[in-house]
């Protein structure tokens, strides 16, 4: 039997170029700490998070997927990708699909029926399940029950699982991460493997400190 490649996967985290606490270095930083193998920094609306962890990728031995949490008018959904897509982002979902296929991403539906916690796709993953590459079957921050219906919905359209944190301090980060094999090397071989189901998602709850930490944060942001 041959040597069989598998990475840990953290594809849903945030940096304070959007709503998080660290810096997208510090996430990298973290991400080897934890050992975490791949990262994914996917801030809202825009790849400027992933691009500045991109930079520091080699020095800490950490492969940094393009990524972004695109707030579409269904709802919210991850897009991995080789290289950044140009900004502001396409809001709507068909036009972000078009986008993703002529570049090579990957749309994930994001927490997907966590409505109304977070904004989610819902209803509309069930109706145009094509749209989407892969479904985040466990958002480790979200409500644990919310995460049956995507399990349940990626099972019912053969579609990838994958997991993650989605985490806003560096506490929550690898919490939940997902297993990958990568089709070859680098992060095209990673975005490659999701599309290919070489994914294997896990479940993972935040610790109290993590617990803590991020409604510390929630509060203070909005204060």
């Amino acid at each position: 039997m041959g040597f069989v490649l598998v990475l840990v996967f953290e594809p849903h985290c945030h940096s304070y170029v959007s709503d998080g606490v660290s810096s997208p270095e510090g996430l990298v930083r973290r991400a080897r700490l934890r050992g975490v193998d791949v990262l994914a920094v996917t801030d809202h609306d825009t790849f400027r998070g992933s691009l500045l962890a991109s930079r520091v990728s080699q020095l800490y031995d950490v492969i940094v997927v393009f990524g972004a949490e695109v707030s579409t008018v269904w709802g919210d959904v991850l897009v991995f990708c080789p290289e950044p897509l140009g900004e502001p982002l396409p809001r709507d979902v068909f036009v972000l699909r078009d986008e993703a296929s002529r570049n090579n991403c990957v749309l994930v539906a994001a927490h997907p029926f966590h409505v109304p916690i977070m904004p989610s796709v819902g209803v509309m993953l069930l109706r145009f399940p094509s749209v989407f590459d892969a479904v985040e079957v466990w958002n480790a921050k979200g409500l644990p029950v919310f995460n049956i219906p995507a399990i349940m919905a990626a099972r019912r359209f053969g579609k990838p699982g994958v997991s993650g944190s989605d985490c806003h301090v560096p506490s929550a980060l690898g919490v939940a991460p997902t297993l990958v094999e990568p089709v070859g090397g680098g992060v095209d071989g990673v975005v490659e493997a999701i599309v290919k189901g070489r994914v294997v998602p896990t479940v993972g709850f935040m610790g109290f400190r993590a617990v803590l930490e991020d409604l510390a944060w929630s509060i203070y942001r909005r204060v």
